[in-house]
């Protein structure tokens, strides 16, 4: 009978040649992402907010925030208006240009109801063509947003 030796490197499980010994590392995937659920209300906002002339600039040597509201100054941009201002090769900032000031384009989204410049949008094409398939989805805010029924602050 001769004997049979398994060779072992230091960071790794040893275990003898031939075993049915299985590392509790191999096969391991990686777990999938949970999908991230957009609200109605936001898909609304994303909706109308495509209907909003889009501008894009590069931050240069200021903040993004402030390269939007210099452009704003500069340009003499009238609002409705989405600005995608580049940071870097990898992020980009987002803002609306409102009646109101300068927002992050994401609460734009979700509160577009709060503004009247979308109001003109959204009644100009319509809340039956534009709104179209939202009620599908689950109820989340939506029953929110018809209660303020496009209050204007």
């Amino acid at each position: 009978m001769a004997l049979v030796v398994g060779t072992c490197r230091p960071s790794l499980v040893c275990s003898p040649p031939n075993s049915t010994f299985r590392s509790p590392f191999t096969g391991i995937h990686a777990m999938s992402k949970k999908r991230k659920r957009i609200s109605r209300r936001r898909l609304a906002g994303q909706r109308v907010l495509a209907h909003v002339p889009t501008f894009n600039l590069e931050t240069g040597a200021h903040k993004p925030v402030t390269a939007a509201r210099r452009y704003i100054a500069e340009t003499e941009l009238m609002a409705p208006a989405i600005l995608n201002v580049r940071r870097n090769e990898h992020t980009t900032d987002r803002f609306f240009w409102g009646e109101k000031g300068l927002f992050s384009a994401q609460y734009a989204e979700e509160n577009h109801f709060l503004f009247p410049s979308l109001r003109l949008i959204v009644d100009s094409i319509g809340e039956e063509v534009l709104f179209e398939g939202l009620e599908a989805l689950a109820s989340d805010d939506w029953e929110e947003m018809e209660e303020y029924e496009y209050a204007f602050v």
